[in-house]
């Protein structure tokens, strides 16, 4: 299967976590199996950010933190995904792939 190498929507995809993962699944989801797995991937990363930082909440900081380092570790997917290379997170991509049909 050709990897859409260079594609930028997968910097987009992970740029504001799962408010541009569900854009860019409705938009470019059903076109290619690739951007939809990184879009759902997307969406999962950023719902265990929301997660953690809701659950972690009354610790000064470090729900703030992590989400803040979980973001980064999405940018860093982006880039390899924008290169060419599929980066998956653990447990995460295999609902993500499950859904998209991307193995």
């Amino acid at each position: 299967m050709k990897k859409n190498k260079g594609d930028i929507i997968y910097i987009f995809t992970y740029l504001l976590s799962w408010l541009s993962g569900i854009i860019v699944f409705v938009t470019r989801g059903q076109e290619d199996k690739r951007i939809k797995f990184h879009s759902l991937q997307a969406i999962f990363l950023g719902i265990t950010a929301v997660v953690l930082e809701f659950v972690l909440f009354f610790i000064p900081s470090l729900g703030s933190v992590l989400a803040f380092l979980i973001w980064l570790y999405g940018m860093y997917i982006a880039v390899k995904a924008y290169e060419g290379e599929d980066i998956k997170v653990p447990v995460i991509a295999d609902y993500a792939a499950k859904y998209s049909d991307y193995h």
